[in-house]
């Protein structure tokens, strides 16, 4: 693979654990509403995933530029 095709590898794993922590996010929430969760606990495990989600987000905005800069290169360095 190369350098480009490892940086979308990553950023697709990283979609993935996004989507991951959206469908927690949901879920905390859907059982405080369903009342089988305390509002702390569910508040506590909500900021957890949103701690992860500032881990994630500037890792794929370094792939995003590093994609960007080697679309801006020219040919004849790409090879």
């Amino acid at each position: 693979m190369t350098e480009n095709d490892d940086i979308k590898h990553n950023l697709m794993l990283n979609i993935k654990r996004l989507e991951g922590i959206l469908e927690r996010i949901d879920k905390y929430c859907h059982n405080y509403d369903q009342e089988k969760v305390d509002a702390s606990v569910a508040v506590l495990k909500i900021k957890s995933s949103i701690e992860n989600l500032r881990e994630i987000i500037p890792e794929m905005s370094r792939d995003a530029e590093s994609i960007d800069q080697e679309t801006d290169k020219p040919e004849e360095e790409k090879d």
